[in-house]
């Protein structure tokens, strides 16, 4: 066995030798390797000269006609001006070349050079010197609607200390106060620059609790150099009926300054037709020529108010009575006088109108959001009946020489109120909203739109918004300050607020400190705090409490309401 292994090595050996001998002797054999060209830029993202680029990481590509190659360890050979390397890199075996610079501050150029070289491609080939430069967003500088004097003073002031002061802020506690901001005057000795008043009672405006046309809570904080904010928690009927409406008197009736003027349902046809009423169905008066600070009146047949609160009124456009088991008395006995001034009567309708249930949720309402705009349902005669009371509210304020950072259809992505069906829905309505408060001559207006961060197709458009807001509860000051980043980068164009924050009963805490948020990075516009109210349990909740405030009001760079400039 032995003898047959060495038999085999040796002719192994043989043929190795051959081999060798042969090679050995072929000595004109060449063996090229083919050159390549060196790879070349087909493409710069954003291109060179590019304007308008967001704040915060930008993405930075540079694409080449082949692969290429880089040594992440000699990133520091890439020069940036304007803002500063984050991170470079070739993203697996390919041809483009990925950078993130950070770009902190609106209307900067900010240039980067790579040097030849520091990209290869095949062979060592060195790709050449490449330099891209782009200018970050700068802010709007005019407002979307707002006209007025004060209004485009405020605009301007609140763009004078974007980014390097923010105003402190306080929310009425549920609709049409400043007790938030006398807490906080309690705590600290200062009132906040700000406070937010709420239409959310809309429905009920008018009755002897709640009544916007009273806005002398608004205009003594005005008076006194508050700026005001305003939103609309808009509360709808939580379900429609099948409507009927049974004309009760059609023809023109003028309701002159002098209260001259009635309607009077009192003859026997008028009586017969109030014995079908039934409590829950509505007098509904239809007008025209409708002249500012016009008023409306109910009264019974003895020129007395028919209940508490329906005389005097003012009105702003068609108004209703809703029936109660006494004025369904008063009715049936002796019928209806209906009067006021500086308007025309046009029409007197008995209907059963809308449901008497309201809210602002989309859980356990019927309203749809999708019909809001089509006529004839509906969810459309309560979109554009509300639309006409709350312009009419705000116009009150704009006689005053007010202006309003106005904040409807808050975080509508969310998903939890009723505005919130839908991106598509959304939009039109907001778009509506502005159309017809411009076409009703609105021009005190600047428009506020919450975000929820990654809902950028509920954004109404860069025609329709003037301020970024964001709500945060219990998030921590770097979870702000991420927030405020992320808002910055895809919004640069627009001044950020904190349009609301406090407690979270899901983190058990209020928000980061307003000193530790601005530290992070977080310079909002203003920031603002949530009344305090109550858990689901019952028990008390503080959104911001005595330290929280006293923290915030002693910052050098939060604006309070003795050192906010008169807009007058």
């Amino acid at each position: 066995m032995i003898m047959v292994i060495k038999l085999k090595n040796i002719k192994l050996a043989f043929l190795l030798a051959a081999v060798l001998s042969t090679a050995a002797c072929d000595d004109e054999v060449e063996h090229d390797i083919p050159s390549v060209d060196a790879p070349q830029v087909v493409a710069l993202t954003p291109a060179t000269g590019t304007s308008k680029v967001g704040m915060g990481d930008v993405t930075v590509t540079v694409e080449y006609d082949k692969n290429v190659f880089f040594a992440t360890k000699n990133a520091n050979q890439i020069v940036v001006n304007g803002g500063t390397l984050v991170s470079a890199d070739v993203i697996g075996s390919g041809k483009v070349f990925t950078m993130v610079v950070n770009c902190p501050a609106r209307e900067t150029q900010v240039s980067i050079s790579i040097p030849e070289g520091l990209i290869t491609g095949s062979q060592g080939k060195s790709a050449p010197a490449v330099e891209v430069s782009f200018t970050t967003v700068a802010l709007d500088k005019t407002p979307v609607m707002a006209t007025s004097a004060p209004a485009i003073k405020l605009y301007n002031y609140l763009l004078e200390n974007n980014d390097s002061k923010t105003l402190s802020a306080t929310m009425a506690n549920v609709a049409w106060n400043t007790e938030e901001a006398e807490k906080v005057y309690q705590w600290t000795g200062k009132y906040p620059a700000m406070n937010c008043f709420d239409y959310v009672h809309l429905q009920s405006s008018g009755s002897n609790w709640i009544d916007y046309s009273n806005i002398a809570p608004v205009k003594d904080w005005w008076d006194n150099n508050g700026l005001v904010l305003a939103m609309w928690h808009w509360n709808v009927p939580t379900a429609g009926q099948d409507p009927f409406s049974t004309g009760l008197w059609t023809g023109t009736a003028v309701m002159p300054g002098d209260w001259s003027g009635n309607v009077q349902l009192t003859d026997a046809d008028a009586l017969a037709l109030f014995v079908n009423a039934k409590v829950g169905n509505k007098i509904k008066v239809t007008t025209s020529d409708v002249a500012a600070g016009a008023q409306g009146s109910f009264k019974n047949s003895g020129w007395s108010e028919i209940a508490s609160g329906t005389d005097y009124f003012n009105i702003t456009g068609d108004f209703e009575l809703t029936i109660t088991e006494d004025i369904l008395a008063s009715l049936q006995e002796g019928g209806l006088i209906i009067s006021g001034h500086d308007y025309t009567a046009t029409g007197v309708y008995l209907t059963n109108g809308i449901g008497d249930t309201y809210n602002f949720y989309k859980e356990g309402s019927s309203f749809d959001a999708d019909k809001a705009l089509t006529a004839g349902t509906w969810e459309n005669e309560v979109f554009t009946a509300d639309l006409a009371k709350v312009a009419g509210y705000l116009k009150l304020l704009q006689e005053e020489n007010i202006p309003v950072i106005w904040r409807p259809f808050h975080e509508a992505a969310g998903g939890w109120f009723w505005w919130g069906k839908n991106a598509d829905s959304f939009k039109a309505m907001w778009i509506a909203m502005f159309d017809y408060f411009k076409a009703q001559g609105l021009n005190n207006l600047i428009w506020v739109w919450t975000t929820e961060t990654g809902d950028e197709n509920w954004y109404p458009g860069d025609a329709y918004v003037d301020i970024i807001g964001r709500d945060l509860y219990g998030n921590s000051s770097d979870d702000c300050a991420s927030e405020y980043t992320s808002i910055a980068g895809t919004y640069g164009n627009k001044m950020i607020a904190l349009s609301e924050c406090g407690y979270s009963a899901t983190t058990s805490s209020i928000v980061g400190k307003i000193s530790e948020q601005w530290t992070a990075g977080a310079h909002w516009l203003w920031f603002m705090p949530w009344y305090a109210g109550v858990n689901d349990d019952g028990s008390p909740v503080a959104h911001a409490d005595q330290a929280w405030w006293q923290d915030a009001m002693q910052q050098s760079f939060v604006i309070t309401r003795d050192q906010v400039s008169s807009m007058k």
